[in-house]
């Protein structure tokens, strides 16, 4: 069942109240917030755009398509782990490099690409923000901001008479949001060139066999649970013609919803429970995992190893020296 475009709309309601100034003889038109039920609809259609673009983005014929998911997830995780050992805004500067340019040769929209990692750089910067006061960390002079005529104690904090933005604040905030935005970029990278089927296996393979089970279970079913609370809303907004008070009704409504979804989630749960019994599914058996072998890889995934060996050589020996 498609959305319809009309409900991927924010929804605008023109009212005319009787206390609504009038200038000229013509009342003002003003539009009301956007509701609860539109917000969670529209989340709701978020979320399934994202996944249906991530299954579009791996589908094509670029380079990261191309290697084996579990090498994929192995070595691109060795290259956060590196990257969060690196001090140099140099080294680090390289590793979002080289992932804007995976993200290329992958033939990911370069836009989109930079659009996915903008929240995690905002967020980063907000909070990096203040360390670059000597208010926080302590340094050399960079850029002075304001000057008090005394010296001001606040509690236990003491605020000097001048504010400045430090060197050493300024370099900690500027390495610490290179160092997440790079890391963002790479897990990005990771999910948009890996199916999310074959994403959640490569994953679930390096976890014990009962663990293994539950993530598999669990994100073939969460699509399902989406579409009911989709359904939900959808069937809720074609039965009320009208605009409809969101007060005490609209809660009740919204509780009786959470509790059903909730009850059909268990249901489902135990019905699954008894379909896996029935076909001879033991969770006491150990199972084992897939182990990657040699004549599994092709040659774009031996060109990514000889790229990984060299490129953590590189950054290795450019740290020790």
């Amino acid at each position: 069942m498609a959305i319809p475009e009309w409900l991927t709309k924010k929804s605008e309601v023109r009212s005319q109240s009787p206390s609504a100034t009038r200038r000229g003889g013509k009342s003002e038109v003003r539009k009301t917030k956007e509701r609860f039920l539109d917000k969670t609809l529209g989340h709701v259609v978020a979320f399934t755009e994202d996944t249906m673009f991530n299954e579009t983005t791996s589908l094509k014929n670029g380079f990261l398509q191309k290697i084996e998911p579990r090498l994929k997830v192995l070595t691109i995780m060795f290259f956060i782990i590196l990257l969060s050992l690196q001090k140099s805004i140099f080294a680090i500067s390289v590793f979002f490099l080289v992932s804007l340019a995976l993200a290329l040769i992958s033939r990911i929209p370069v836009l989109l690409f930079i659009q996915r990692i903008l929240p995690a750089f905002f967020f980063t910067f907000l909070i990096s923000l203040p360390a670059t006061l000597n208010i926080i960390v302590p340094g050399e002079p960079f850029a002075n901001l304001y000057r008090f005529s005394r010296q001001y104690s606040i509690g236990g904090l003491t605020i000097p008479r001048e504010i400045f933005i430090t060197k050493q604040g300024l370099l900690s905030s500027l390495t610490l949001l290179l160092r997440v935005t790079a890391s963002v970029s790479l897990v990005f990278l990771l999910t948009l060139t890996t199916p999310p089927n074959k994403f959640i296996k490569a994953v679930s393979s390096f976890m014990p066999g009962t663990f293994k089970s539950l993530v598999s279970v669990s994100y073939r079913y969460i699509f399902f649970l989406i579409r009911k609370v989709e359904q939900f809303i959808m069937g809720f907004k074609s039965r009320n013609i009208s605009a409809t008070s969101y007060g005490v009704t609209g809660r009740k409504w919204v509780a009786s919803r959470m509790g059903l979804l909730f009850s059909i989630s268990l249901k489902l749960s135990a019905e699954l429970e008894q379909a896996m019994e029935s076909r001879g599914y033991n969770y006491k058996l150990k199972v084992e995992s897939e182990k990657l072998k040699i004549s599994e890889l092709s040659g774009t995934d031996v060109l990514w190893i000889i790229f990984s060996v060299i490129f953590t050589g590189a950054i290795i020996w450019k740290s020790l020296m």
